[in-house]
C-alpha cells in the first residue's frame, strides 16, 4: 500500500461533516479533493501551493466535483502564507506533500526553511486533537535535505516537555513492493510522519 492511500484512510477515520482541513501543498489536488468530500457540506478546505499549475489543477477537480464553495485556494509559499493566518487551533488536519509537482517545473519546489516555518505555524493552527501529515519525497534535488530538516523538527516535537510532547509516528514506503515500513535503509524512499498533540488514533498500519 502506498503512503498516499494510507493517509486517505487516516483522513476517512478522522474527518467528518464540518471539519476543517489545511492542505499546505495542494499538488495535483487529490488530497484536497478527498478532504473536501469528507467534510461536506459544512466543512472548510484551505489549499496552498507554490506552483500556479497546482492551484489550477486543484481548482479543476473541486469544480468538477461541485465542491469549490467549500474551498479557498492560495498561490504562494506555504511558510509565509501560514504565518499570516490569524486563527488558532482551527484545523482538524494539516497535510504536507513535499516534492516537485510531476510534469511541472522541477526547479520550483518546497524548501527546508519555508517548510520548517510552516511546520512551526502548524503547532498554532492545529486543534488539540488534530492530525498533522507530512510526506517527504526524497528522490529529487533538495528532497533529501528537506526530509532531514523535517525529521529533526519531528524529533524535537517528540522530545519537548513544555508545554507537552507530540505523539509522532514515522513510516517509510518501499516503492518496489508497496510495503509500508517503520524503518527503511533506502534513502530515496518517501517518508510519512503523522503527528498529534494528543494520542494517535489511526487505522491499523497495513503491511501489503
Amino acid at each position: 500500500m502506498r503512503l498516499a492511500k494510507y493517509i486517505q484512510q487516516c483522513l476517512e477515520n478522522h474527518l467528518r461533516n464540518g471539519s476543517r482541513v489545511l492542505d499546505a501543498t495542494a499538488g495535483n489536488g487529490y488530497d484536497t479533493l478527498r478532504a473536501a468530500q469528507l467534510v461536506k457540506p459544512n466543512g472548510e478546505i484551505v489549499a496552498i501551493d507554490i506552483q500556479a499549475s497546482a492551484i489550477k489543477a486543484t481548482k479543476k477537480k473541486l469544480t468538477e466535483a461541485r465542491l469549490e464553495s467549500l474551498s479557498k485556494l492560495i498561490h504562494g509559499e506555504h511558510g509565509t502564507i501560514m504565518e499570516s493566518m490569524n486563527y488558532d487551533a482551527y484545523f482538524d488536519a494539516i497535510i504536507f506533500n513535499l516534492g516537485f509537482l510531476p510534469g511541472s517545473d522541477k526547479k520550483i519546489i518546497t524548501k527546508a526553511n519555508s517548510t520548517l516555518s510552516a511546520l512551526e505555524q502548524s503547532m498554532r493552527l492545529l486543534k488539540a486533537d488534530g492530525l498533522l501529515f507530512v510526506t517527504a519525497y526524497r528522490g529529487h534535488a533538495g528532497g533529501l535535505n528537506e526530509s532531514i530538516a523535517v525529521r529533526g523538527w519531528m524529533q524535537t516535537m517528540r522530545e519537548q516537555s513544555c508545554p507537552f510532547s507530540w505523539n509522532i509516528l514515522e513510516i517509510q514506503s518501499n516503492f518496489k513492493t508497496d510495503t509500508l515500513l517503520e524503518d527503511s535503509a533506502n534513502k530515496d524512499s518517501p517518508i510519512l510522519w503523522i503527528g498529534s498533540k494528543t494520542a494517535l488514533n489511526l487505522p491499523k498500519l497495513p503491511l501489503h
